[in-house]
Order: C-alpha cells, then structure tokens, then sequence
C-alpha cells in the first residue's frame, strides 16, 4: 500500500474541505504531473491543453506546483537536516522531522509577520478514526479515492474555478509557440 494513500484510505489525514464550482469537497489533493493515476485525491495537469481555459489550468497547476517545490528548497536551506537523504532514520522519524521543520519555518514567518494566513488556535478540527485495514469502511474508501470520475469531476470544476480568476496570466511561462491558437470562443 502506498504510504501516500494510507491516510486517505484510513481517514486519518488532516482535516480538509473547500468548495469549488459550487461543490463541496471534504478531501483536500494532491497536485501531481503525468506519472501518477487517475486517483480521485490527484489532480494530474493537462498534457496537451487544446483551448484558453485548459491552458489556464495547466498554467495554474505549474506555477502552484513551483511554489512548492521552492517552499521544499527554502526549508532546506533553513533546515540542514532535509538537504541529504537520512538513510539511518526510520520513515516515521523522517516524517516527524519533515513536519518539525515546516511547522518551526511556519512560526518563524509568522513571527516576523510574513505568514501567508493567520493561525486559529481556537479551531475545532473534526476527530480522525483509523479503519481496521480490510474492513468494510476501509474498501469503500479505498472506492472513494480511487475514483476515476470523481478526479475528472474535481479536474473540470478546478478548470472552471481558475477560468474565473483574474490574476492568473497566461502568458507568465509560455509553453511554444501557442500565439494565436485559440479563439476567445474556445471553452470547455
């Protein structure tokens, strides 16, 4: 089992929800490229965007996806300890020490007044409960995320969401020579 759905398939990852299209989703995605499945907790980018509105998207997805990679190489720098590989830790020391820095880099932005959005400490985050593996919750989940529909349906309405937001250029990180290949009447 892959160690990235564990969580999502015991319903112990962190609480997450947000509408988008006028539709409420209750699971947080991950942003991934072309390698990964159609899962429904993926979000996989467009290979061959073939209108404005797909091309946005892709755009989108890429810009967010170099954000955090230069938010990983930031905490690396801050954060020896994740520049080199800790082959003699175990996974969940690994993880512990991965969450320490990010949470330890994320009080010091806040501290000096640079965080992105303010922390409620008064938050009431729903309880997890782990399922057995095998059990009955446990299989209808793993149906839940491995939804081929489900990651088209969040893909569309993600598409449609960022159509409408104006501060996206597509024109920050041309991709060839796409001038001129689309038509204002080219939508979905």
């Amino acid at each position: 089992m892959s160690p990235l759905l564990k969580d999502t398939y015991n319903m112990t990852e962190p609480y997450s929800s947000f509408h988008i299209a006028g539709t409420l989703y209750r699971k947080g995605y991950y942003l991934v490229d072309g390698i990964y499945p159609e899962r429904a907790c993926f979000v996989k980018s467009l290979s061959c965007p073939n209108d404005r509105k797909r091309l946005k998207f892709k755009r989108a997805q890429e810009q967010a996806r170099k954000n955090v990679e230069r938010a990983f190489g930031a905490l690396k720098n801050r954060w020896h300890i994740l520049k080199y590989p800790a082959s003699y830790m175990e996974e969940k020391k690994m993880s512990e020490v991965m969450y320490t820095c990010i949470i330890l880099h994320n009080m010091i932005l806040e501290d000096e007044g640079n965080a992105i959005c303010e922390y409620n400490e008064n938050e009431i985050v729903p309880p997890t409960q782990a399922f057995e593996v095998g059990s009955e919750e446990y299989m209808s989940r793993r149906v839940l995320v491995n939804g081929v529909e489900m990651h088209h349906v969040l893909r569309k309405d993600l598409t449609e969401h960022i159509w409408n937001v104006n501060h996206i250029d597509l024109n920050t990180e041309p991709v060839g020579d796409l001038e001129g290949q689309f038509s204002d009447e080219d939508v979905l």
